[in-house]
């Protein structure tokens, strides 16, 4: 199985590839980072001479480019680690959130869709449900709890959520989604 993990240079994404490519040998693992604040290719220093592993540096809005490593790599799985993230960071400046979280995670679907993948997952975050009070420790959120976004953030990641659902309905692309 060939996987492409954006955002794989991350701490999460990185954990993934190591935990992937131990667990299976046999896959091929294409690590697309664009290295901004929160990747550091030094992270994958164990995994970077392994058969099998291939770095490159691109953004996923970079849509020519999202296409030719698909089209080079022919991936059977996606598993979207990239996102811009820090809550105080995109009410600072939220476009770039919203660029890379949506412009991003379509550019992502459309050639999940054009090259026909078996798998996309979408990698979320609790933000997207908002806060709990601190004085109802009883409460905790569920698969089925609303979205209810507070940050341009949050916005940015459900409004990724919902986009790949609707690839799902829309097209019947075969998606999963963590939170």
């Amino acid at each position: 199985m060939t996987i492409i993990v954006t955002g794989g240079a991350g701490f999460i994404g990185s954990n993934f590839i190591f935990y992937e490519m131990n667990r299976h040998p046999e896959d091929r693992i294409i690590c697309l980072d664009k290295l901004t604040y929160a990747g550091n290719l030094s992270t994958l220093a164990p995994v970077m001479d392994r058969p099998g592993f291939r770095f490159v540096r691109m953004d996923i809005c970079d849509r020519e480019g999202v296409y030719r490593l698909f089209e080079e790599e022919k991936p059977d799985m996606v598993v979207n680690f990239a996102a811009e993230s820090h809550v105080d960071r995109s009410i600072e400046n939220p476009e770039i959130f919203l660029q890379t979280n949506i412009l991003g995670t379509a550019v992502l679907m459309d050639a999940c869709r054009k090259y026909g993948i078996t798998r996309y997952h979408q990698v979320s975050t609790d933000e997207v449900y908002g806060d709990l009070p601190l004085d109802r420790p009883d409460l905790f959120f569920t698969e089925e709890t609303p979205i209810h976004t507070s940050s341009p953030y949050s916005s940015s990641k459900a409004s990724a959520d919902l986009l790949v659902l609707a690839y799902h309905r829309t097209y019947g692309l075969p998606v999963s989604l963590s939170r």
